[in-house]
């Protein structure tokens, strides 16, 4: 019985989950099986959903000194020579680099900590232009560091009907394409699929455009995100989507005619994105 939670440990991994706000940063993690695809789990959300957060968080980072144990605790995952092969995701189910003041400012205090601890894997989440303002910790960190856009839909009116206040589509096709100019490993969300014009005659087109600027996609239908969440998050966008009659938007198979045309150009960047320094560790684990 012993061997059998050794190898169910073996064949896990754990990781820590990293959220922005005006009066602080929330730290927290998640054991997930080896092979899982953790990007259905812990996608950027559509909206801030701060509750969420502060609920799963195993440590609560308050704004008199938010820092300080998110410090003491890379020390002690370096001390335990565990921070090398760590992973982190930056921006759950808050967006990091979405310029309100003070949760910007603490976003920015936080990465300036991987000047002095850089784990196996960091992955930043966001919607938000500004993330380049992080472009000297991301080039710094190398093959340690990712960023994952959200890009729900190709058209701008659409963005604008459904997801006022994001910004434009054109500036976040334009912050993945410098990204990747200087080096940095980007993955595309569309999640959720939005409205991107004829569900299926216009698929090719958005998955053309989506090839163009990743190295990694993940496509998520609005049905699956909504069943996750209990159907309480992105009700709003699902309200102005039926008042639009764009019904087959709300089907569980809404998604799946961009991933057929991102399949029929590109199969390999619907892959989970594969970490050298990641898999050298995890082998070493299971040969241990």
């Amino acid at each position: 019985m012993e061997t059998n939670n050794k190898n169910c440990e073996k064949k896990s991994r754990v990781l820590y989950t990293i959220d922005s706000f005006a009066d602080g940063i929330s730290f927290g993690q998640q054991r997930f099986q080896a092979d899982e695809d953790v990007r259905d789990v812990l996608g950027l959300a559509l909206a801030d959903k701060e509750e969420l957060t502060n609920l799963r968080s195993r440590y609560a980072l308050k704004k008199e000194n938010p820092l300080h144990q998110l410090e003491l605790h890379l020390m002690r995952l370096s001390q335990q020579g565990e921070l090398s092969s760590a992973e982190m995701i930056f921006g759950t189910t808050t967006d990091p680099f979405f310029p309100f003041e003070g949760k910007f400012d603490a976003s920015i205090r936080f990465l300036e900590l991987f000047q002095r601890y850089a784990p196996g894997l960091l992955t930043i989440q966001t919607r938000s232009p500004l993330i380049v303002i992080a472009m000297p910790v991301l080039r710094k960190l190398g093959a340690r560091a990712s960023v994952t856009i959200g890009i729900e839909t190709s058209l701008e009116e659409s963005a604008q009907r459904y997801t006022p206040g994001l910004p434009r589509v054109e500036e976040r096709l334009k912050t993945a394409a410098a990204l990747r100019r200087f080096g940095v490993p980007v993955t595309i969300q569309v999640g959720p699929v939005l409205p991107y014009g004829d569900w299926r005659k216009d698929a090719g087109e958005f998955a053309q455009k989506l090839v163009e600027h990743a190295d990694h996609i993940v496509v998520q239908p609005l049905y699956r995100l909504q069943k996750r969440a209990g159907r309480k998050i992105n009700c709003p966008v699902s309200q102005r989507i039926a008042r639009d009659r764009l019904f087959h938007y709300l089907r569980p198979d809404s998604a799946q005619p961009l991933f057929d045309a991102i399949e029929k150009i590109a199969p390999e960047k619907l892959m989970q994105p594969s970490r050298e320094q990641l898999r050298s560790r995890q082998l070493s684990i299971f040969a241990a």
